[in-house]
């Protein structure tokens, strides 16, 4: 899931357990994941309708130039494979 905060900020949800989600925001330099609490996720997040795949491609484009954390280059890698291999099985 994409989603943007207040100030326009995109980030990419990377885990939703109902409890606590795991996004990775995109920022200037290394990319970190920021956890947060179901409500208030809810609270300063909304969805945004970008396509999946490009903007997971542009934050691992982004991950290979200024760095990532561990976490975040894991979750965004996982989206991708995914994403290809749900594409992948359709056709």
């Amino acid at each position: 899931m994409i989603v943007h905060n207040q100030d326009r900020v995109l980030a990419v949800v990377i885990r939703h357990d109902g409890r606590q989600v795991s996004l990775v925001p995109m920022k200037t330099g290394k990319l970190a994941v920021l956890r947060l609490l179901a409500a208030q996720f809810s609270q300063e997040w909304q969805p945004c309708d970008c396509a999946l795949a490009a903007t997971v491609e542009s934050f691992l484009r982004h991950a290979r130039d200024h760095g990532a954390s561990k976490e975040a280059l894991a979750g965004l890698e996982r989206l991708a494979v995914r994403d290809r291999d749900v594409v992948a099985s359709l056709f």
